[in-house]
């Protein structure tokens, strides 16, 4: 059981367990078509979800605010090689929370769940994916989590076909999980020094990219290739990619394509992805050397 903290009066008393049923199992499609809309393709089948959490090695949590589901995470076993070596790791597929529930850390209390779950396997490192340029998912994967990211994956599933991700590209940044490394662990104590985007500003680190608002919309210009020499630098990207989309889908896969080049040159330069900073309307992913 996992519960959220009592002394924050509007938040919701959450209990995360392990699913058990196959009822269950099958509530969660409904979470999914919630999270990311009716017309999501991403069911997974009731017996599949059942095969992976109790019979195969697999975690699947359940958050429940009394009798309603209101969010889970779905992942199982996976491995990595380096140098010839496998290791294993636990791959975290799916993790949703139904709208409502959005903004009181229900997503943010089930990763933590599942750190514990997949620490309890011997098991210390879990990789999932994200749109890096959906900036929510951005904050809680980088900035809450402690997650870091070095890899850079192309259209992993298609083109997109539902509302959240159509017109574009699916890239998506895969991320590494650290759970037992002292960064980590400095995110779930809440002692994890963060500084500001005016902050870092003010030590000198610079932002590679130039960005213009035409209309309130966020469009991307030039991009200084002196600055990957630095050791730090800073990437800026719309705080609420959906919005550009709907201004302009032509946009959005400018955006993609933009944004893809400027990752992929960083992370061959030996940068890593550690936090993602929120202004009023940017947001700003910094990226350094020697991160991981």
């Amino acid at each position: 059981m996992y519960l959220c903290p009592s002394v924050v009066p509007h938040y919701t008393m959450i209990d995360i367990r392990p699913i058990t049923t196959i009822e269950e199992a099958r509530h969660i499609e409904q979470i999914i078509q919630a999270a990311w809309g009716a017309d999501c393709h991403m069911a997974i089948p009731d017996h599949l979800t059942i095969t992976i959490a109790r019979e195969n090695g697999g975690v699947v949590l359940l958050a429940w605010d009394g009798e309603r589901l209101v969010g889970f995470c779905l992942g199982f076993l996976s491995y990595v090689e380096t140098d010839g070596e496998k290791r294993l790791k636990h791959c975290s597929h799916m993790a949703g929370v139904i709208p409502e529930y959005r903004g009181r850390r229900v997503g943010e209390m089930i990763k933590w769940a599942q750190r514990d779950a997949v620490l309890a396997l011997g098991i210390d490192h879990i990789t999932w994916t994200y749109d890096p340029l959906e900036t929510l998912n951005g904050r809680l994967n980088i900035h809450k989590l402690g997650a870091v990211c070095n890899t850079y994956k192309r259209n992993i599933y298609g083109d997109g076909r539902d509302s959240l991700n159509w017109g574009v590209p699916t890239d998506r940044f895969q991320v590494d999980w650290w759970l037992a490394s002292e960064r980590v662990r400095a995110h779930r104590a809440g002692t994890q020094q963060h500084l500001s985007f005016a902050e870092w500003r003010a030590q000198g680190v610079a932002v590679v990219n130039e960005v213009t608002a035409v209309d309130n919309i966020w469009h991307p210009g030039e991009v200084d290739d002196k600055l990957f020499a630095a050791q730090r630098l800073l990437v800026a990207v719309p705080r609420d990619y959906q919005q550009v989309k709907k201004a302009s889908v032509e946009l959005g896969l400018t955006w993609r394509l933009y944004s893809r080049d400027i990752f992929e040159r960083a992370f061959a330069r030996g940068f890593a992805v550690t936090d993602l900073l929120v202004t009023d309307s940017l947001c700003y992913y910094l990226l350094e050397k020697s991160a991981l």
